[in-house]
């Protein structure tokens, strides 16, 4: 695990304390993601770079088919800190110009869930391990709305439509995220 990762979950763990109500844990991501000055712009650019092969038909969710690997994991492991080695995506759909899913998975370390644990401690946090694992990972997900935004220039969203997480026998944790995105 990385000092990025730990410093990471402190951050967030103070911003939002993990919490999902009034957008509190979606609203900090989204301005962590905003504030790398250099690397929010460059995924902007190569977003921006790809659209124009898409913009006929407005037809985003291919664009996000075509090119999620490179997309999520410069969003997910350089803008945010989750481990290359960690993430894998599977199964990408676009059954319309403006539908898009994918299978997000994350294997959380031991030391990954330490920090968290560590986090939890220290501001006397109550909810579970696994469930601010799992929030973690699709709100980070969901964070990167605002980017499509700026390139499809049209209100769009990413909602999960499954999560489930499994602990494995050394302890660490995958987490299993199944989520969709289309225009609003």
């Amino acid at each position: 695990m990385s000092v990025r990762f730990k410093k990471f979950i402190r951050r967030v763990a103070r911003e939002s304390e993990f919490k999902p109500l009034k957008n509190r844990l979606l609203d900090y991501l989204t301005e962590e993601s905003q504030n790398k000055y250099k690397n929010y712009p460059r995924l902007l650019e190569i977003m921006k770079r790809y659209w124009p092969k898409y913009e006929d038909r407005s037809r985003i969710s291919h664009l996000l088919k075509d090119h999620h690997e490179e997309i999520f994991y410069f969003y997910l492991n350089t803008i945010f800190p989750f481990r290359k080695r960690g993430l894998e995506f599977s199964d990408p759909e676009a059954p319309t110009p403006v539908d898009f899913k994918l299978v997000y998975k994350y294997h959380y370390s031991l030391k990954e869930i330490e920090a968290v644990e560590e986090v939890k401690k220290e501001l006397n946090i109550k909810d579970s391990t696994e469930s601010i694992l799992k929030r973690l990972l699709i709100f980070a997900i969901s964070s990167f709305a605002p980017l499509v935004v700026q390139v499809f220039k049209r209100p769009f969203a990413f909602q999960f439509a499954s999560i489930d997480s499994e602990k494995l026998d050394n302890g660490e944790i995958k987490v299993n995220a199944v989520i969709s995105a289309r225009e609003q």
